[in-house]
């Protein structure tokens, strides 16, 4: 069974937006990320960001089909987890479940997106042939 882009964009796109949730619902503090006497203020700027962040690429997700948008979405992607492993160590606690959680929803998002941005769209790889 061979799933069409649309597919593949639409669940890429249902991933992001649980992904934004998550970063919404940390920054609003209802998810703890880090100990509760930790400076706390910064983490809802995080969160909106990381948040917005994730829902515009699911709204990119639902409206465009552009491979070099997906080629920077993927770029995007391994930036987040460099970034979550880089700044881990200066963190109490280093790693916590939603951050592991959060990466690991985040591979079928990277997965859809290299998907995307190495195979040709349908309608141009049938005016290729």
């Amino acid at each position: 069974m061979k799933l069409s882009r649309t597919t593949i964009r639409h669940a890429g796109a249902v991933v992001a937006a649980v992904m934004a949730v998550i970063y919404f619902l940390i920054g609003a503090g209802v998810l703890q990320v880090v100990t509760p006497n930790e400076d706390t203020g910064f983490l809802f700027v995080f969160g909106v960001l990381a948040g917005g962040a994730f829902l515009l690429g699911a709204l990119l997700l639902m409206r465009f089909d552009r491979r070099w948008l997906w080629m920077l979405g993927a770029a995007f992607q391994v930036f987040v987890y460099w970034g979550y492993f880089s700044v881990a160590p200066d963190r109490t606690p280093a790693f916590e479940a939603w951050g592991i959680t959060l990466r690991i929803v985040q591979v079928p998002l990277l997965i859809a997106l290299l998907y995307l941005a190495v195979r040709p769209p349908e309608q141009r790889a049938a005016e290729i042939r």
